[in-house]
């Protein structure tokens, strides 16, 4: 029995299919992947344009409908992140670039590069900035909300709303910020910790956007936010960095 096990792992390798643990990624690393995820994606949601969206529906809205719908879109685009992040993952796997004999992981260079590069820019803005990132992003969300069609009766509301809401956070929310950090952190990290981390960090953030959005700006600045945010992203990428050393 061992044996036919030990064959057939060895024919799923020689197809190029990958056992469950590879699939699944390190899963010993989740829980690394959940706390890395869910503070990026929370600071970098916080007045984002995604941010201010569901807050300015919330206020004329059902917040429970505008929750729904927001954290919908988000669920969706977060699981595709991540199977865009694995792909490229196993794409580096199959196609390994070496130098010098040296193999060298060019997802996880990638993704280092890429949070060097949200975390610079975010710090940037931050210093050089006075409210202006965060005033463009909520004009944009007015924007976008003027053009919100959700209405009708009854349950016909609420499914228009809905989707409705959907549909214009998806839209949104489609080659942001937080959209590639997430790609960068799944071929990196493990993708349960990733997906859980994102999920959990876009439903607090979605939180309190429909509870009160415009009441952030009395605890924390964008300053506070942006320093924050774009010291996660350096941090994350320093990890990330030592462990291709190490590795």
């Amino acid at each position: 029995m061992i044996q036919g096990s030990q064959q057939a792992l060895a024919g799923t390798q020689f197809m190029g299919l990958q056992p469950p643990a590879d699939v699944l990624g390190d899963l010993g690393d989740i829980s690394t992947g959940f706390a890395s995820a869910f503070l990026l994606i929370f600071f970098s949601e916080l007045g984002d344009r995604t941010f201010f969206i569901a807050a300015l529906l919330a206020a004329r809205n059902s917040g429970g409908v505008i929750f729904l719908g927001t954290f919908g879109a988000l669920a969706v685009m977060t699981v595709i992140s991540v199977v865009l992040g694995r792909a490229f993952h196993y794409v580096d796997g199959v196609l390994p670039f070496s130098f010098g004999g040296t193999d060298f992981p060019i997802d996880d260079i990638l993704a280092v590069c890429l949070l060097v590069y949200y975390g610079v820019t975010t710090l940037l803005d931050a210093a050089s900035g006075d409210g202006e990132k965060m005033n463009e992003e909520q004009e944009e969300a007015e924007l976008a909300v003027s053009k919100f069609s959700g209405n009708g009766a009854g349950l016909v509301s609420v499914a228009s709303t809905l989707a409705s809401t959907f549909v214009l956070v998806f839209v949104a929310e489609w080659g942001d910020k937080s959209f590639f950090s997430t790609i960068a952190l799944a071929a990196a990290s493990s993708p349960p910790g990733v997906i859980a981390g994102s999920l959990a960090g876009h439903g607090v953030a979605t939180l309190i956007a429909v509870l009160g959005g415009s009441l952030l700006g009395t605890f924390l600045s964008e300053k506070i936010i942006s320093y924050i945010g774009g010291s996660l992203f350096l941090a994350f990428a320093a990890v990330t960095l030592v462990e291709i050393a190490t590795s």
